[in-house]
């Protein structure tokens, strides 16, 4: 199926049914085992639904007229599964991000929340916008605004100062939090641990008044905070500060006395990510899990090495890390089920069921690993009034399959039907998207011709998004600052290049908000600027469905005077001979300013647009 014609079957009825189907009056799953999400063990009984909502659970429930009836007899039906930590905008394999495909996966698996740590600020309307319209089906996604310190993890891949805000005092946190919750998080993101697990130097880590302050500021607008935390001692550190979970596991040390207390006394749970760290030498799929993979995954695992020894630091660290989550489980802390997904091996949707089947491993029950994937995580989300459970009133996210997960956990992986706010998920549908060796369809919008001319408002384009930057990575990466001049078509960036080799920082307007939607400008011939500078610059555009190496660049001079720049499309070229232009499927222009290690450049762009 072509991908328009995919889009618009699954716009239609993520659901099963025809053409915009309205809400289920009623939903019956009938003769299920019930797992509630407690942890007991599941009971036989039926369940109704209406609406959205669980209205009903019972031993036996007559069906209401016009119901629907799911026979779920040698089934167990379970709470909609989560995922406290993806990165929907990587693959795990090393393909061009696409997070149609990535939220499909989730659905597919039974995943009907999950948490988006991938994401800025500018991209959480457009994504909310996007996905409760249907264009795009996905899970329930818990989108983040990510903080860390100058220096400290998270901030180091040159993604650019808007990505992740720096703070290093609880003065600068007040003030990066008053800007982040003006964008409505659903969950706030920290990196507050440096350690590097002993493979390169440690970066800065975060001290408890600083993320004090920043906890503060987000429990006061409902919203919970989860931290990058690796080590015992940042486990304490984040513990004081009152996080909600403490994010990755504990893998330098043994957890102590004192972690526990810590984290008993302020509600601290753990969600300790063994999906990301489990050693992939000796990692073994068993044969439900091999099956859940798509091709270019199962690819990826066919080149993985399995001949390198695994360094003893690994080794250790794996060790110290399942003992942790067992020594925790039975203190008491509660524990939530994340995975990392999206960075290198880790998968979307399947690495969740993965992670559970990991929990298990690691000494829990696999009804407490269930739990841990369903109200235990829903209650680190703040959202245990509204799903994680199977109970009147409940959200209707709902996960059926065939066996018996709480007692032999693989049988999670044999996922027969999943109900997302009361409707029921088209899964064959969902099948023939991941399938597909396309990228998966996103709306368009067509593009006006101009850009930036200085009639949006300060630090926006014409086109109404907020211009951002990017540089080289490294903890010594670039830095590019940008400032309207008192003529305000005129847009002035200057560049500090950083010690890599061959620095680089750019200057980039995306397209549509945030980039999340994709700009048409094929109804044009090309991009015109006026330019003024001091040497050799590139243009290039972010095109969906490439990597950044792949994407297509031109370059231009500019010197003291100011000159018109004609950059017609066919001079725009790739470093892979193998790669397309699509000027349907932009999403940012990006300049690129680049120099000598310490030095500086700077530009003055102004009327830029696409002409015909």
């Amino acid at each position: 199926m072509k991908p328009l014609a995919i889009l618009a079957a699954l716009t239609l009825p993520l659901t099963a049914g025809g053409a915009a189907p309205p809400m289920v009056e009623a939903l019956l799953i009938r003769g299920a085992h019930v797992f509630d999400g407690s942890g007991s063990a599941a009971q036989p009984g039926d369940v109704l639904i209406e609406g959205e909502r669980i209205v009903r659970v019972a031993p036996r429930i007559a069906a209401p007229p016009g119901a629907t009836v799911i026979e779920g007899a040698g089934h167990t039906l379970l709470p909609g599964l989560h995922d406290l930590h993806t990165h929907m905008r990587s693959p795990g394999f090393g393909g061009p991000d696409d997070p149609g495909k990535a939220y499909a996966a989730y659905l597919a698996a039974g995943v009907t929340t999950a948490s988006d740590f991938s994401v800025y600020h500018e991209m959480l309307a457009p994504i909310r916008a996007m996905t409760a319209s249907g264009a795009v089906p996905a899970p329930h996604l818990k989108l983040a605004i990510r903080l860390s310190t100058p220096g400290g993890h998270g901030a180091e891949y040159g993604w650019g100062k808007d990505f992740t805000l720096e703070v290093n005092t609880p003065r600068a946190a007040r003030l990066a939090m008053g800007k982040a919750l003006a964008y409505r998080p659903d969950v706030i993101k920290v990196f507050t641990d440096g350690w590097r697990y002993g493979r390169s130097p440690d970066l800065t880590s975060m001290d408890v008044p600083t993320l004090a302050a920043i906890v503060d500021a987000a429990h006061a607008a409902g919203v919970p905070v989860v931290t990058h935390t690796v080590t015992l001692a940042g486990a304490k550190l984040a513990a004081r500060a009152g996080v909600d979970a403490l994010g990755h596991g504990i893998g330098d040390a043994p957890v102590d006395d004192e972690v526990v207390a810590l984290m008993r006394a302020r509600g601290t749970a753990y969600v300790p990510t063994l999906a990301v760290y489990e050693p992939l030498q000796t990692r073994r799929f068993t044969p439900r899990a091999a099956a859940a993979l798509r091709a270019p995954e199962a690819a990826a695992e066919a080149r993985r090495d399995t001949e390198t020894a695994i360094p003893e630091l690994e080794t250790r660290r794996w060790a110290i890390m399942r003992a942790n989550v067992k020594a925790l489980a039975d203190a008491g802390i509660a524990i939530g089920v994340g995975t990392d997904a999206g960075i290198g091996g880790v998968y979307h949707g399947s690495a969740t069921l993965h992670e559970i089947r990991l929990l298990t491993e690691a000494g829990l029950t696999p009804a407490r690993a269930l739990a841990a994937a369903t109200s235990a995580s829903a209650a680190i989300l703040n959202d245990t009034p509204r799903h994680g459970r199977i109970a009147p009133g409940q959200r209707a996210d709902l996960l059926l399959v065939a066996g018996r997960p709480d007692r032999r956990i693989d049988d999670l992986f044999a996922v027969r039907e999943v109900v997302l706010a009361g409707r029921r998920v088209n899964r064959a549908r969902l099948a023939e998207l991941l399938g597909s060796t396309a990228m998966s369809p996103l709306p368009r919008t067509a593009m006006p011709g101009p850009i930036y001319s200085g009639n949006g408002p300060e630090g926006r384009t014409d086109l109404g998004t907020l211009i951002v930057d990017n540089s080289d990575a490294g903890v010594d990466h670039s830095e590019l600052e940008h400032v309207r001049l008192p003529d305000p078509r005129r847009l002035f960036a200057l560049a500090r290049f950083g010690a890599a080799p061959r620095p680089y920082a750019r200057l980039s307007l995306p397209l549509t908000p945030g980039g999340v939607q994709l700009a048409d400008a094929s109804g044009f011939a090309g991009v015109m600027l006026t330019v003024r500078g001091a040497g050799a610059y590139r243009l290039m555009f972010d095109q969906y469905g490439l990597r950044q190496s792949q994407w297509f660049a031109a370059g231009f001079d500019a010197g003291a005077r100011r000159t018109r720049i004609r950059l017609p499309f066919e001079r725009f070229a790739s470093r892979d001979a193998a790669a397309r232009f699509d000027a349907a499927s932009l999403r940012k222009i990006e300049i690129e300013l680049s120099g000598a290690p310490g030095g500086k450049q700077w530009i003055e762009i102004d009327n830029l647009r696409f002409y015909r």
